[in-house]
């Protein structure tokens, strides 16, 4: 989780997090079919989706760092 950055790249996340599918449907932003995902940085689709791209980052990882805690109860 300390990888994800500000440049890295969506499909990056949903490769090493699949999980996260579901906090990108929650923000309204289907990446797992869009035909950009595969080189567009986590700031890039934030802003293009009206989101504060630093909040967005951290917010993400928030939620990774959840998902992890309830796999391990």
């Amino acid at each position: 989780m300390k990888d994800i950055n500000l440049d890295t790249t969506v499909e990056q996340v949903l490769r090493k997090y699949p999980f996260t599918r579901r906090f990108f449907e929650s923000k309204n932003m289907y990446c797992n079919i869009c035909a950009c995902k595969p080189h567009e940085r986590l700031q890039i689709a934030a802003i293009n989706y009206g989101h504060d791209p630093k909040q967005f980052v951290e917010e993400l990882k928030q939620f990774i760092a959840e998902y992890g805690k309830q796999q391990s109860s």
